[in-house]
């Protein structure tokens, strides 16, 4: 009886959209109100999933998203960066102003369980769930937007994937549009549905590629081996642990959430293509990671010189850089405020602080970040009673569709926090 009359009150709250109570944006209220949202969230997700779009084509999801975003009763901006969409939500007052950036691109993967190996597209990085998410947080403020005192911005991006659409939103006069205080988002990870984590400073690895060119066709697979052996050679890492294993990265003694784990202080290198020209010349493309900034631009030098030393040395011609990703950097002060504002919110167990970097990831949320301040989480969507593993860009990916509620509701009342604190 008690639980139908919980689900009567939410079924109410939700339809009276503007009722000026003293309790109406507590967190009891957010669980309320996104607990009554799921199915209709899980239905969009589910939607989006079936229907993935390329970056730079994401013209049905952009529709969807802008549609939605109406019916809420949001102002609505479209065409930024290509199909870049921006909601706007006005409280009753003046105040703060806060964005909340989700990415809506899916992207090309080779299925290992498929026995043609075509590239598919598919959303194996989960920003159908950061689409829906964002869309259920913009859902639940616009019903207690009297109780806002300020501006949140939903921004919608495309192109994530290829990392040219948070510069092309921003190039397409984004900032002029809309003036942030604060910029917030979200990636799913394979940590435990329901945990949020975060961390000041870098979260991900700095990534560089170099290409080598040859002067003669070399044998493929003996100089991909001799690559892989420079892994050692520069490599640094405590004794015995694996950097490049994404294994452990929720390992309780060397994962992320232990200050010892083996991702605070490493270099990576991952050897990619190798192709021949009508010249005859080769060409090696190599990608590495590294968590030191300040070794990147030594790093293309010192793996030149070991070739350089190696039998492939009186072939080498050399060495040019064909991109260059810089890793999120969360605004230390406000990644700390905001996994207090959370920790408060939903308690300890639930809320992580991250060590080291992540290696292999990244996300183009840094061009916002260079704009305003600002900070990515990382939602847990694995659920390891049912097997669900959320490990972006794998065979396995798979997200525990309850983590699209504890999204709506953390951020939402985080964001309700966060906008009615005083500028300062």
């Amino acid at each position: 009886m008690k639980l139908k009359l919980i689900i009567i009150l939410c079924l109410l709250l939700s339809l009276v959209p503007n009722v000026p109570t003293e309790h109406s944006l507590d967190k009891e209220d957010m669980i309320c109100l996104s607990d009554t949202i799921f199915d209709e969230l899980v239905a969009i997700r589910n939607d989006l999933h079936d229907h993935p779009e390329l970056s730079g084509k994401e013209k049905r999801t952009s529709k969807i998203v802008e549609d939605y975003l109406l019916d809420l009763g949001l102002e609505v901006k479209t065409g930024f960066g290509g199909y870049g969409v921006v909601g706007i939500l006005k409280g009753t007052k003046e105040g703060k102003k806060i964005a909340w950036r989700a990415d809506m691109d899916a992207a090309l993967h080779v299925f290992d369980n498929k026995l043609n190996f075509k590239p598919q597209v598919a959303h194996i990085c989960g920003h159908d769930v950061h689409t829906t998410i964002g869309l259920g947080i913009a859902n639940v403020l616009s019903k207690r937007k009297d109780n806002i005192q300020g501006t949140v911005y939903f921004i919608f991006q495309p192109a994530e994937e290829s990392f040219k659409g948070a510069k092309a939103m921003i190039e397409n006069g984004l900032f002029e549009e809309i003036q942030p205080d604060e910029i917030f988002g979200l990636h799913v990870f394979p940590t435990e549905m329901g945990t949020i984590s975060s961390k000041p400073n870098e979260l991900f690895a700095y990534q560089r590629r170099i290409k080598l060119t040859f002067d003669h066709a070399i044998d493929e697979g003996g100089f991909k081996d001799f690559f892989q052996d420079t892994i050692q050679r520069f490599v640094r890492h405590k004794t015995n642990s694996e950097p490049w294993s994404l294994e452990y990265l929720t390992h309780p003694e060397f994962g992320l959430m232990n200050p010892n784990t083996i991702y605070d202080d490493y270099f990576i290198l991952e050897s990619n293509t190798i192709s021949y020209t009508e010249n005859e010349t080769t060409s090696f493309e190599c990608t590495y990671y590294e968590t030191d900034s300040a070794r990147l631009d030594s790093i293309s030098k010192q793996i030149t010189d070991y070739v350089l030393d190696s039998e492939y040395g009186k072939h080498y011609i050399k060495t040019s850089f064909t991109a260059e990703r810089p890793t999120v950097i969360n605004d230390p002060k406000l990644t700390g405020e905001s996994l207090s504002i959370l920790k408060d919110l939903y308690g300890e167990k639930n809320i992580k602080h991250f060590y080291g970097q992540v290696p292999y990831s990244n996300e183009d949320f840094i061009c916002y970040q260079y704009e305003v301040p600002g900070v990515m989480f990382l939602l847990g969507a694995s659920n390891t009673e049912k097997g669900i593993h959320a490990l972006p860009h794998t065979s396995e990916f798979k997200v525990d569709e309850e983590a699209i509620k504890y999204g709506v509701n953390y951020f939402s009342s985080f964001l309700k926090n966060r906008v009615n604190q005083k500028k300062d």
